[in-house]
């Protein structure tokens, strides 16, 4: 039972717009404990390899390097709070 709202239906979607074939999950340490299970979620769903980054993750800016080298489609960084930006601005 995960404690987080992952909106793992959100990142399905995305992931067939973007008709990715290997997707990097990156979440914060506590939200670690539950990265097989939104792994398979997402492999069932999508048939996509997922990727589970293992290293820090500190918010939006601490993106992994080198995901495209390892063939990556895309990046899905989850957090424990929304990130929101407004039109005029961060």
């Amino acid at each position: 039972m995960r404690l987080y709202a992952v909106e793992i239906e959100r990142a399905i979607a995305r992931i067939r717009e973007e008709s990715a074939k290997t997707v990097c999950i990156q979440l914060p340490d506590g939200m670690k404990p539950y990265a097989e299970e939104i792994e398979e979620e997402i492999v069932v769903a999508t048939g996509a390899r997922v990727l589970i980054w293992l290293g820090s993750n500190f918010g939006a800016c601490d993106v992994p390097l080198g995901l495209p080298k390892m063939g990556v489609d895309l990046l899905i960084s989850w957090g424990h709070n929304p990130f929101h930006k407004k039109m005029d601005g961060w």
